[in-house]
């Protein structure tokens, strides 16, 4: 695709896109983000590269979502442990958030602008997804720019063209039993300079908070670098907070920060706000 000099002087800022949580057992996880009253999006199987064969084959893992009005959260989790298992490093290290994609309109203007700064970066590739569409098949297609792992400990980048946004942004898949409306902010955890370098070349879209302040801020020491925690809005931040109690699950308050334990999201703290 032929780009233009002025698309690449007008690429907007990035945009906070998703947050991507990898887990063991996929039914497991889905069944805590449920029990949140989130609504998830059906079991997409993931595909890609697999050593020793040819073409697009089948990963051990599937995904499914969370879709709001601004962002989404993504779980990922195994479904076939005798398939390949591309998140092993991942996994090792911890369960919880390892991707933090953040949204552009052109991949290659973004890439062009974003590179000079950000050498973490590797050039926009085609990545497609199938799924069944109100009873039809259809492919979801985007264009993505990776960082590369071994540069950045605190998890993957990936800065994302959505080429086919109506295929993920269902309006039956944005109607949640707790309300929630947005993903509104992302904190990573870190006490190295690089780690906050990289987040301001990504347009500053994510804070970064030292290990310590962010323990003693959420009372949990993070497996750092990583990314700590997201805040998630709520079209009735009250109505949804007597959800969760309902279910059982109550929400940490310390002066106006509300959230919830890792041990109730999957491994990361949620922010719970209302929606402005």
């Amino acid at each position: 695709m032929a780009m233009s000099a002025h698309a690449i002087t007008t690429d907007a800022p990035l945009r906070l896109d998703h947050v991507g949580a990898i887990v063991g057992d996929l039914a497991a996880a889905a069944l805590r983000w449920e029990r949140l009253g989130f609504t998830l999006s059906p079991l997409s199987r993931q595909r890609g590269a697999v050593p020793g064969q040819s073409g697009m084959q089948p990963w051990a893992t599937a995904n499914r979502c969370a879709i709001f009005g601004r962002g989404y959260l993504e779980l990922i989790g195994t479904v076939d442990a005798n398939a390949y298992q591309p998140w092993t490093r991942f996994l090792a290290r911890f369960q919880g958030l390892h991707l933090l994609a953040l949204r552009c309109h052109d991949a290659a203007a973004a890439y062009a602008r974003l590179a000079p700064k950000a050498a973490f970066l590797d050039p926009p590739v085609e990545r497609e997804r199938n799924l069944v569409y109100r009873g039809e098949a259809r492919t979801m297609r985007f264009r993505n720019i990776f960082s590369r792992d071994a540069l950045c400990p605190e998890g993957r980048y990936i800065v994302i063209e959505h080429q086919t946004p109506e295929l993920l942004w269902q309006p039956e898949l944005m109607r949640h039993d707790n309300g929630a409306v947005a993903l509104d902010q992302v904190i990573l955890v870190s006490d190295d300079p690089k780690v906050a370098a990289r987040a301001q070349a990504l347009d500053g879209v994510a804070q970064v908070l030292a290990t310590r302040a962010f323990a003693e801020r959420f009372d949990w020491s993070a497996p750092a670098p990583c990314i700590g925690a997201i805040t998630v809005a709520f079209a009735d931040l009250d109505y949804a907070v007597g959800l969760l109690g309902g279910r059982g699950i109550a929400p940490r308050r310390r002066g106006e920060e509300l959230w919830l334990d890792p041990a109730d999201t999957n491994g990361f703290v949620m922010r719970l706000t209302q929606h402005a």
